[in-house]
This record gives structure tokens, sequence and C-alpha cells, in this order.
């Protein structure tokens, strides 16, 4: 596929959700979100296509391929919102925007480090 094309796409979303007063984002498409245990962050080594059910070695959750991906793609777009950016260190402008200091404390956390959401 035409990479103009996909951008093109990415832009009409990006176009749309700001119309109907929502937010996209796009998460890093190599995100391991589909062999990484949306309830204790750990991740598989080796999770084939055929494979469309897993139970984690750490925690022993069973785990549909499809949903846990699902679950942490949210988490992860959950977390860039509190962050405040849509951009990470992974690869992202992370410098502050010029103006007015927020009274908010920023949180120690990148995407893709081992802290829960519910963990403060």
């Amino acid at each position: 596929m035409n990479l103009s094309i996909l951008k093109q796409f990415g832009s009409n979303k990006n176009y749309k959700a700001e119309k109907e007063g929502k937010i996209y984002l796009e998460i890093n498409r190599f995100f391991p979100s589909s062999k990484t245990c949306h309830l204790c962050l750990n991740q598989v080594d080796s999770l084939p296509l055929n494979i469309r059910s897993w139970e984690c070695s750490n925690c022993q959750a069973k785990h549909d391929r499809d949903i846990n991906a699902a679950v942490n793609i949210r988490e992860v777009g959950v977390r860039l919102l509190a962050l405040g950016t849509s951009a990470t260190a992974q690869g992202g402008n992370v410098r502050p925007k010029r103006g007015r200091k927020s009274s908010v404390e920023a949180v120690a956390v990148e995407l893709g480090s081992p802290v829960p959401l519910w963990a403060g």
C-alpha cells in the first residue's frame, strides 16, 4: 500500500475525531499488545498468529489474544492521555511546550514500563 494513502487515512481519522470532540492516538506498530499479559505485564517470547488463546506463565491468567491486545492498546492510550501527550520518549518529541507551567506533577512512567495504571 502506498505510504501517502496511509498518511492520508491517519489524517482523516484525526480530522473526524477532532470534529466529534474525540482524541485520536496512534501507538507504536511494534508494541507487543497481543503477547503482553494485561494483568501482570509479563511478556511471552513468541506467540505465533495461529495461537488464539494463551495462559500467562507468571500469573496463570487465561487470555484471548484479541481481547488481551485490545485491553493493552486501551491502557497505552489511557497512559498517554494521563501523561498529557501523544508522544513518548520512544521516538516522539518530549520537550515541554512553552508557556505557563502546569501545577500537575509529571509521572515518571514511560510507555512500555512495567508499572500498571492502578499503581500509584
